[in-house]
């Protein structure tokens, strides 16, 4: 209900705003008694926008409560206005393509992605597979990485001329 007034005060001062500026231009007053129409379709509408911005977040909350998938920043008055969340849509079709991808590997037909990061891996060997959110120099050194790999493979012919 907190939410509900806060979303509500805020529309309603930028409803005023808004009205005032443009009262002003005409040369109109909003404390004038004919005005009396414009205050109450004022407050009918940031009523109604308010409710409906509330039942959105209502059930934005509602469903990843379903899903278990609340952080510790999302439990927070504006963090959880302000975190990206996945849908249930968004995490069935992740579970069905990991188990898709267990099963085509146990299967032999296709290869498991090589972990880097364990403790036994060697330092110097470059990843061939960084995320798409890494830096511009990381994806390039992926990228020569594997350039290199499939020269030394001759998949690539070389260029030296």
């Amino acid at each position: 209900m907190i939410r509900f007034f806060i979303i509500f005060g805020l529309v309603f001062a930028l409803t005023l705003s808004l009205l005032a500026s443009v009262a002003s231009q005409y040369n109109y007053s909003l404390m004038d008694g004919r005005m009396s129409s414009i205050w109450l379709v004022s407050i009918l509408v940031a009523t109604y926008v308010a409710w409906r911005i509330n039942g959105i977040l209502k059930k934005r909350e509602n469903g990843l409560e379903k899903s278990g998938q609340i952080t510790g920043a999302q439990k927070g008055k504006l963090g959880a206005l302000f975190t990206p969340r996945k849908s249930s849509a968004q995490l069935a079709r992740e579970a069905r393509v990991a188990s898709r991808r267990k099963r085509l590997i146990a299967d032999g037909k296709l290869k498991p992605d090589p972990v880097i990061d364990t403790p036994d891996a060697d330092p110097e060997v470059q990843p061939t597979r960084v995320s798409r959110t890494a830096s511009i120099e990381d994806r390039m050194a992926a990228r020569r990485e594997r350039v290199r790999l499939a020269k030394e493979r001759g998949d690539l012919p070389d260029d030296d001329g």
